[in-house]
């Protein structure tokens, strides 16, 4: 329980006074309730704590997977929880332990960073506590505490052993400060999943530290859950992400995209929110960064290493091996080194099912970004490695494929780097007796793009709308089942070793897709 003593030093602080974000300010004082959100209430400071300089936070504690092993190991997972204040120092600490006890204390690190108004001397300083030697499926509580007055108590679980069912949500395109943002963390939050796989643009325009204080944390660590609010998401469960187009800002004189320091000193904010595996390779072609040494160098620092590893990661859950990819026009997928290294993560697990995430959908059928088709010359090694299914976004609509097996005919336009012309023709193996119903095993990878998770959408005219749904340059092949643009909506999966669910929820919580695969 939280101390509410007001005679002693351990009093909640009010958020009035901590919390400043657009949007408004409301309060701090948090309590767990059994759904897993936090009760916002007013409580009083104590004249000891109101004695002191209090910095405002940019973003309240939320979960990372942190660099933890890709494997599940017992008593060997790690976490981190993150948050963010402004330059006032304070004094913090993270106490956690299994159920109500916070016996263990976290190592914590803190790096500054310039803001978007670097010039009238704006800073965040972004707090990172790594718990380490935690137990599998297990419930921790914990505990953050500034200048010895606790903040607030939350809990987490930890990742999930083989055997164990699970659920998960996808979606992406998502944050830029609209009502859909909301309803789609909302429903994200309803179907109380054990993390968040998103398909990248977690914040637009782009991808600046400005905007995930704007658009990302106030509405995926809202308060309370609701359809015009959001959701306590993040404060709970770990939110997986993969590097996308909208991460990277700007552009150079060539016309090429690159995260331009000196037009934004917070730019490629991807790699100083978030706290991802490490456990990819060092890339060859990754984005590109321009600036002052100082910015340049202050990004480094406070990237801390995860710059540009964390372009590509993988990482267990459960049953599942997900291998997460940066598919920006800049990455040339013919790469040997890329191909080696997603060829050894594949072969490398016994994961019943294996997912692939990347931004820019090697198969899609919408009018936006048809032609990027780079990804593609990749698809026979996920095949041959046995790949269940591919998550993309980048078109903001909903698209699923049928099952189906690609042999790539020319590809040497997917090595035209930042290219817009990217096309791979090949020949389509489409398995058209798979329903998700009747028919359940499928012969081949089933591409969903999930991208309509709340920026404004595109297509209208292909909704539900088949004679929209193919491309000459393809032959033709009707290789989409479903595309959906007339509403924002996220992906649900269920899975246990041996059957998986996909649900395709709207912004309003109604079925719009549903299907089941099974592996027997």
């Amino acid at each position: 329980m939280i101390d509410r003593d007001p005679h002693k030093n351990t009093s909640l602080l009010t958020r009035r006074r901590l919390l400043q974000a657009a949007g408004g300010v409301t309060f701090l004082a948090f309590s767990l309730t059994e759904g897993g959100a936090y009760a916002a209430t007013a409580q009083d400071t104590t004249e000891a704590t109101e004695a002191k300089a209090i910095p405002l936070f940019t973003a309240l504690p939320y979960i990372q997977s942190g660099p933890s092993s890709v494997k599940l190991v017992e008593g060997q997972e790690s976490l981190v929880i993150a948050w963010q204040t402004n330059g006032v120092p304070a004094t913090f600490a993270l106490e956690y332990g299994i159920a109500s006890r916070t016996e263990s204390q976290a190592i914590l690190t803190k790096k500054s960073r310039k803001g978007d108004k670097a010039a009238e001397g704006d800073q965040r300083t972004n707090h990172a506590a790594t718990l380490t030697g935690l137990k599998l499926n297990t419930r921790y509580q914990y505990r953050v505490r500034m200048n010895d007055a606790t903040l607030l108590e939350g809990y987490f679980t930890t990742r999930k052993p083989r055997g164990v069912k699970t659920r998960f949500v996808a979606f992406g395109d998502n944050s830029y400060g609209e009502i859909s943002d909301r309803a789609i963390a909302y429903q994200a939050y309803r179907a109380r999943p054990d993390f968040v796989m998103n398909t990248g643009d977690n914040v637009y325009e782009g991808g600046l530290d400005n905007e995930y204080a704007r658009y990302f944390f106030p509405v995926y660590n809202a308060d309370t859950a609701g359809q015009r609010t959001g959701a306590p998401l993040l404060r709970s469960v770990p939110f997986y992400s993969v590097i996308a187009n909208h991460d990277v800002h700007a552009q150079d004189q060539m016309k090429r995209p690159v995260a331009d320091f000196d037009k934004a000193a917070d730019s490629l904010a991807y790699y100083t929110n978030l706290y991802l595996p490490l456990n990819g390779l060092d890339p060859t072609h990754k984005t590109s960064i321009i600036g002052a040494a100082d910015r340049l160098d202050e990004f480094n620092d406070c990237a801390a290493g995860r710059f540009p590893r964390m372009a590509n990661y993988s990482f267990d859950y459960a049953d599942a091996h997900f291998l997460c990819l940066d598919a920006n026009v800049y990455v040339d997928p013919n790469d040997a080194a890329l191909q080696a290294w997603i060829e050894a993560d594949l072969k490398g697990t016994d994961a019943p099912w294996k997912f692939v995430v990347y931004h820019h959908p090697a198969f899609n059928v919408g009018q936006s970004h048809y032609r990027e088709q780079h990804m593609r010359v990749l698809s026979p090694l996920f095949e041959k490695h046995g790949v269940d299914v591919c998550l993309h976004g980048h078109e903001h609509t909903y698209q699923r494929t049928r099952p189906f097996k690609f042999v790539p005919g020319d590809i040497t336009k997917a090595s035209n780097v930042n290219g817009k012309n990217r096309l791979v023709p090949g020949t389509f193996t489409i398995d058209r007796k798979f329903d998700g119903h009747i028919a359940t095993k499928p012969d081949g990878i089933i591409y969903i793009v999930t991208g309509a998770g709340g920026k404004h959408l595109y297509d209208a005219e292909s909704n539900n709308n088949p004679a929209q749904w193919q491309h000459p340059e393809d032959d033709n092949a009707d290789y989409v089942v479903r595309f959906i643009s007339d509403r924002h909506s996220l992906t649900v999966f269920d899975m246990d070793k041996s059957a998986l669910t996909m649900t395709q929820i709207d912004e309003w919580g109604n079925t719009v897709d549903r299907i089941r695969i099974t592996k027997a």
